[in-house]
């Protein structure tokens, strides 16, 4: 014969069964939302490496512009030099030149006279 206790006994054994089984489903389903965590931080992680190798990248970039531009700016600085020593040397010849012709202008002077007196 069935007593109250054993029918209550049989339901708390399937409670806990149920119980247990409901526990083991959490904590598949904690461990399943571990892994697709792990993942997703994987997959952060690697957005976030990405992001790093990018900014390191365009630094390197601005780094080269930087330097290309000091080349640039140093060039300029030598053109520029070159430039100044090119315009004095020029107007050197220049005064040079108009001295010349002075010289020649008062020398073709002296033989006109000279050639006059004759």
């Amino acid at each position: 014969m069935t007593s109250a206790h054993n029918i209550a006994g049989s339901f708390d054994r399937a409670g806990l069964s149920l119980a247990g089984v409901a526990a083991g489903f959490a904590a598949d389903a904690r461990a399943r939302q571990s892994v697709v965590d792990a993942e997703q931080a994987d997959r952060d992680l690697s957005a976030a490496e990405r992001a790093r190798r990018a900014v390191a990248r365009q630094r390197r970039e601005l780094q080269a512009a930087v330097d290309e531009v000091a080349a640039l700016r140093a060039q300029v600085a030598r053109l520029q030099q070159g430039l100044a020593t090119a315009q004095a040397e020029t107007a050197a010849a220049r005064g040079e030149t108009a001295r010349m012709r002075q010289r020649a202008l008062k020398a073709e002077g002296l033989v006109l006279r000279a050639a006059r007196s004759a």
